[in-house]
């Protein structure tokens, strides 16, 4: 490629001769006679000015298993070959203009010749697509009167990541924005003004089914007003617009959000011990998944003494979401007493009316106390909890629908989630990541599975949630003309931590729910008996844990056995190898499904400094899962790479492969990138 090499010669005349000109220019020319001349002003000066040369390269092979369609013998077949290399100039620069108390400015800008190509085949087709061209990357900011009572920033940037999988091909990541913030610094009345602009994109290259592209602006003002060390209000205004598009939709997830809060802070009383606080909220949306809603509410803690506190709140909330309009209220009460260092009592109560328009309406009251001891002893420290409760939930209406919004569940393999809701709507699910921004799609994600009046959701293996993944769910549920349910709760947790590393414990969860069958009610009461019985073993190098789990519940019930452990082989500066497991196996009988499912992961961490210029990196992980209802799914996570540091030159090679086999598909990727970086450090002054 002639073009590369041209690049490299310029950069080698760039960074050869320009610092010798920079140099001869700061030199003071040669006089004889002393004259004192005053200083020109320096209207741009450089505290910083390095150059890099950069070379990155990576190479991908996938290949993708499908099973066909019953009519069709074999299987489907797909494989992706990807390779692409970059030939990078870069400038990592700071300095000021006119005066360091006026203008400051940094960042990173380079520019790159860009080569690659892409090949897909299958059974059917046979694609190749080659690319030449260049990539500008940059992250820059612009300080304006940096520490004065009124400064800002301006920033701008284009940024390449990798987004590593496990047991799954990783994704390129391209994030590009721009944004400014402007700060007024005053004791009484500072406020704050910024606007962020932000589009990132993820690729990968089977079906392009990784791709996703999401775009978010937002526009913020907070001011807070400091009426005095004890009281302050704090205003706040948000625009945001933000879109999603994932390969498939044909059309975009846009939202546009406007959201006002204002919050108000009182302390009075003795030592200003206790505290007033109110909080309202409106907020107004248009687009996918709109969501209205206007809340407001009180919240008093009083601090009668050092060992008595108490604390009462009451919130009113307004709520428009697909559709239907809520209207709630909401009051609790706490009160938490520690007689003693020992002991902490907390008594709670709470009671809630909604009414949802359609004729829905809905009255819960409930409360608890937990008690909360702790004690060294001559064998270590032991620790107990109880917790009571009761709740009395009370609904009425015309059959009609009520909203759960941002309902939290975590997905663990190999337990699926079961929604807390009876008769939901299955039209209505909406599953988001926790930020409640990135949403998932049915079919590709998750699954959805009704079981009687429940609803469970099950993770796709190789979709964009990942095992241990928490996730928000909204949904609708339809309402019965009349139920009334009653939810007893007991909680026991007792440890017993001995100085040489035992630990043995014991946790219990017990649920009991009982509907009143005189009124017509539909729903189906829940018990719930959840036993585990444990111990961990642990020590400066190793952990070791054991638990029997009994989950004698009346929608799924299992009996577990799980055996987890870490464990660190080599423990030097230069060199160490860790090693954590995960045995399980669970008989499911009696519930949504019999199963019996056996479940091993093993993820194992080599790091290996090698000399003073090379360490060598290396990782694996491997996961099988014998499930007799969704057959068996196993999995490999390799990585070795090597990364050398001698001076100013850098260097880094990594081996990739994945590959997770499932019941009716297996996906096999090897990955190979190449890092190679020289920098030219203070350019300027050399």
């Amino acid at each position: 490629m002639r073009g590369p090499g041209r690049t490299f010669r310029a950069i080698a005349v760039f960074t050869v001769i320009v610092p010798r000109c920079a140099a001869a220019q700061d030199d003071p020319p040669p006089s004889n006679a002393e004259v004192e001349h005053p200083a020109a002003p320096r209207y741009l000066s450089l505290t910083r000015f390095d150059a890099y040369l950069e070379l990155k390269g990576q190479y991908s092979d996938r290949q993708v298993d499908a099973a066909r369609a019953p009519y069709l013998p074999n299987r489907l077949r797909q494989v992706n070959r990807e390779w692409e290399v970059q030939e990078r100039l870069g400038l990592t620069l700071a300095g000021s203009a006119f005066d360091p108390n006026v203008l400051t400015f940094g960042g990173d800008l380079s520019f790159a010749l860009v080569q690659s190509e892409y090949t897909e085949h299958g059974d059917f087709f046979d694609l190749t697509d080659r690319d030449n061209g260049n990539l500008l990357l940059y992250d820059l900011r612009l300080n304006v009167l940096p520490g004065k009572k009124v400064s800002g920033s301006v920033y701008g940037l284009r940024q390449e990541d990798r987004i590593n999988r496990r047991f799954q091909p990783t994704l390129d990541q391209t994030r590009s924005g721009l944004g400014t913030n402007w700060v007024f610094s005053d004791a009484r009345l500072p406020m704050e003004l910024s606007y962020d602009y932000l589009e990132t994109d993820r690729t990968g290259n089977v079906d392009r089914r990784d791709d996703e592209h999401f775009t978010e602006s937002n526009l913020r003002y907070r001011a807070d007003w400091i009426m005095s060390p004890r009281q302050k209000l704090t205003l706040g205004y948000e625009h945001g617009v933000n879109q999603q598009e994932f390969q498939g939709l044909s059309e975009p997830f846009e939202t546009t959000r406007d959201l006002l809060t204002a919050e108000h802070s009182l302390d009075f009383g003795p030592g200003g011990g206790h505290n007033l606080r109110t909080i309202l909220n409106w907020q107004e949306e248009s687009g996918d998944f709109a969501r209205d809603f206007f809340r407001v509410g009180p919240q008093l803690t009083l601090k009668h003494s050092e060992a008595l506190q108490s604390l009462y709140k009451y919130q009113f909330n307004r709520e428009r979401y697909a559709g239907l309009d809520v209207e709630s209220q909401r009051a609790d009460f706490q009160l938490t007493h520690r007689p003693y260092a020992n002991l902490t009592t907390t008594f709670d109560a709470f009671g809630l009316h909604e009414d949802v328009e359609r004729d829905a309406r809905t009255t819960q009251s409930g409360a608890s106390v937990d008690w909360q001891y702790h004690r060294d002893n001559r064998f270590g420290r032991m620790s107990a909890d109880l917790a009571l409760g009761y709740d009395l939930h009370d609904m009425e209406g015309d059959e009609g629908r009520r909203i759960i919004l941002d309902e939290s569940h975590t997905f663990r393999d190999p337990y699926d989630v079961a929604l807390r809701e009876r008769n939901v709507l299955p039209f209505s699910i909406v599953v988001t990541d926790s930020s409640d921004r990135r949403i998932f799609r049915k079919g590709l994600d998750y699954w959805i599975v009704p079981f009687g009046n429940l609803t469970r959701l099950i993770r796709v293996p190789n979709g964009r949630i990942a095992d241990g993944g928490t996730v928000l769910v909204d949904y609708q549920i339809a309402t019965p003309m009349h139920g009334e349910l009653d939810t007893t709760r007991v909680d026991v947790s007792l440890e017993q931590r001995f100085d040489n590393g035992l630990i043995p414990y014991y946790r219990l969860a017990f649920r009991n729910q009982e509907d009143d069958a005189s009124t017509g009610f539909y729903g189906r009461a829940d018990r719930t008996d959840h036993h585990r019985l444990g111990v961990k073993y642990e020590r400066p190098r190793y952990t070791l844990g054991v638990e029997y789990e009994i989950f004698d519940d009346s929608v799924e019930p299992y009996d577990s056995f799980h055996v987890d452990g870490t464990l660190r082989f080599v423990e030097r500066l230069d060199h160490s190898l860790d090693a954590t497991t995960r045995f399980s196996r669970m008989f499911f009988e009696g519930g949504f499904d019999d199963r019996d499912v056996t479940f091993v992961d093993v993820d194992l961490q080599h790091r290996w400094r090698l000399s003073e210029s090379v360490s060598a990196v290396q990782r694996a992980g491997f996961r099988f899962e014998d499930d007799s209802r969704d057959g068996i799914t196993h999995g490999w996570d390799v990585s070795a790479g090597l990364e050398y540091v001698a001076g100013n030159l850098q260097g880094e090679l990594t081996f990739e492969y994945d590959r997770l086999r499932l019941a009716t598909s297996e996906d096999e990727t090897i990955g190979l990138f190449l890092r190679l970086r020289r920098e030219f450090p203070d350019v300027v002054s050399r």
